[in-house]
């Protein structure tokens, strides 16, 4: 047997070394590539510049109907309001707990109800390198009475498990035929800063290495916040009344690389053709004015982050 290809035993999937993932990533970056030129044809955009994105956060907190979204746990507490975390697990088109995810998944399982743990849904798919899941954990989502769909070992040290599990989803897209709207990964964005860098990097390789359709958005949801990137170009973004109205922070961080010019509408603290960067002007801990929107138009790309009180 040629172990440098993945083989399946049951529902157990192993991805072996570096070459695998990397081939894969230039199978989907190539895939993706002309996806994205075929997406600016047909919205008459030129130069990579996406003229406007519009963001809706309130469409995303209640499930907007005939939206196909996946949902992926990463290895952190999960504190948001129980309710909140019922829905977005059982609403959604794929789910996926990654490595250390799964121990947490079934945590906030045991705190159910019987009635309610019958209720929910089991992962579509197990995966990561496991060396943050117990032995008995792992034994009993490969057991589990529902049978989870896959479970997926991908070892590979080069990438972390959350980088890897994007890439796993968009398999699972590309061998369903499905494109998914977005993607909502639950993680902790306090504690280990190098995981929390860890994450954000991620969040740059999906849109650099194209590791997703390139109209599927991704949020991070970490406690009572939410994140995502706004690339070069308008973006509006849809304000929730809680947020709008509660002293609620947000922040605009240029993660990655300089951002030339900023400009804002919406926030206590506003830009003017300003220039983010580390050792000049960042905006942390900034607020909104009360405006149902938040207008940003951005050179390059930045990491915006937002309370969301109605989370926990």
């Amino acid at each position: 047997m040629d172990l440098k290809k993945s083989f399946i035993n049951k529902n157990f999937i192993f991805r072996l070394d570096s070459n695998n993932i990397l081939s894969n990533l230039n199978r989907i970056m190539t895939r993706n590539l002309a996806l994205t030129k075929v997406s600016e044809n047909h919205t008459g955009l030129s130069n990579n510049i996406i003229k406007c994105w519009k963001w809706n956060v309130n469409k995303i907190l209640n499930i907007q109907e005939n939206k196909k979204y996946a949902i992926l746990i990463l290895n952190c507490r999960i504190t948001q309001k129980k309710d909140i975390i019922k829905r977005f697990w059982n609403e959604a088109s794929l789910r996926i707990t990654v490595d250390g995810g799964t121990s947490h998944w079934d945590k906030f399982l045991n705190h159910l109800s019987h009635d309610e743990q019958k209720s929910m849904k089991c992962p579509d798919l197990v995966t990561g390198d496991f060396d943050s899941i117990s032995k008995e954990i792992l034994q009993k989502y490969k057991e589990k009475h529902c049978k989870v769909n896959k479970i997926i070992s991908t070892p590979d040290q080069d990438f972390t498990d959350f980088t890897k599990a994007i890439i796993e989803l968009n398999n699972y897209c590309e061998e369903n035929k499905v494109q998914m709207d977005y993607a909502l990964v639950m993680a902790q964005n306090s504690g280990r800063l190098d995981q929390i860098l860890g994450n954000i990097q991620t969040l740059h390789q999906i849109k650099e290495n194209r590791l997703l359709h390139p109209q599927t958005r991704v949020y991070m949801m970490s406690d009572d916040s939410i994140s995502w990137l706004l690339h070069p170009g308008d973006h509006i973004i849809e304000i929730p009344i809680e947020s709008r109205n509660g002293n609620a922070w947000c922040s605009l961080i240029p993660v990655g690389e300089p951002c030339i010019s900023v400009t804002t509408s919406g926030l206590k603290w506003n830009l003017d053709n300003q220039k983010l960067n580390f050792g000049g002007l960042i905006s942390t801990s900034n607020t909104f004015d009360g405006s149902e929107q938040v207008k940003v138009k951005c050179s390059h790309t930045l990491l915006w982050s937002m309370e969301v009180p109605t989370l926990m």
